[in-house]
């Protein structure tokens, strides 16, 4: 019995380091994503030419219309949900925290489908960096939305088919530790493999020696290097995504001023004899 309560009180402490790791790695993240949106929003709208044509623009007014709308939404609903907490509105406090759960999963979708989407754009512009001139792809508006839509329904279906499982397993009154565990290892999985796509694409972008043909290109190769090298320096390997994966959307943004030709109208004078 003594055992078991020095192994509780064990496993307690190491919950609570990795708590408080987490508050100091994640608390930095979230304040600069809050105090960088209004920067961010404003860099996108002057940007927004540079992207104009570009087969990638998709892939990056959906990262603008996710921070703008969801994070935000996500940060006021939290706050709106601790608040009714506090005061003793348990129901309106109730409604606030679904509506934050919903957008928390959306997020996640959203981190994981972009994390995924930019690592097979990263590692197509690896190979194609590798063929002559006359054999080159160019991706187009049509692969980078079928792309989207297919990674998007890829998260979509394979949390639906663990939530039918999870179901099956609460209707049969048959859950177990081991259940649990087998979640836990499934989504860790699941999650591992995308990061060692990350990192492939990551090490790639590093092999190429030919510069960024557009703006949005340079955002995704500066989205994939950033990304996937803090995560190999990170202790912490889960759960930074959420709001890394943003921030540095934002820095990338923010930090570029492309140099965009505007054309002039040419006004025809008479000539004068």
């Amino acid at each position: 019995m003594r055992e078991l309560q020095n192994l509780l009180a064990e496993e307690m402490a190491d919950t609570k380091k990795l708590i408080i790791t987490y508050v100091v790695t994640v608390g930095p993240l979230a304040i600069c994503l809050i105090c960088c949106m209004c920067s961010y929003l404003m860099a996108f709208t002057r940007n927004l030419k540079a992207h104009a044509g570009s087969p990638l623009l998709p892939l990056i007014v959906h990262s603008y219309r996710t921070l703008k709308f969801n994070y935000i939404s996500f940060s006021v609903f939290g706050i709106c949900a601790g608040i009714s907490m506090l005061i003793g509105n348990v129901f309106l406090g109730m409604f606030f925290l679904r509506t934050f759960g919903i957008l928390a999963w959306v997020i996640i979708w959203y981190v994981a489908m972009y994390q995924i989407v930019i690592s097979i754009i990263s590692i197509h512009r690896f190979i194609n960096s590798r063929q002559s001139p006359e054999l080159r792809g160019e991706l187009t508006l049509c692969n980078v939305y079928f792309l989207l839509f297919f990674v998007l329904l890829l998260m979509i279906f394979k949390d639906i088919g663990m939530l039918v499982w999870i179901v099956v397993i609460v209707v049969k009154n048959n859950i177990v530790m081991e259940k649990l565990h087998t979640v836990m290892m499934y989504y860790s999985m699941v999650y591992i493999s995308h990061q060692i796509l990350l990192f492939i694409a990551t090490f790639f972008q590093f092999c190429i020696s030919e510069a960024p043909k557009s703006h949005s290109e340079y955002c995704v190769v500066t989205h994939t290097k950033c990304i996937g090298l803090v995560k190999m320096a990170s202790t912490l390997f889960f759960g930074i995504d959420v709001f890394l994966v943003p921030v540095v959307v934002q820095m990338t943004e923010i930090r570029t001023k492309p140099n965009v030709i505007t054309p002039t109208e040419i006004q025809k004078e008479p000539l004068k004899v």
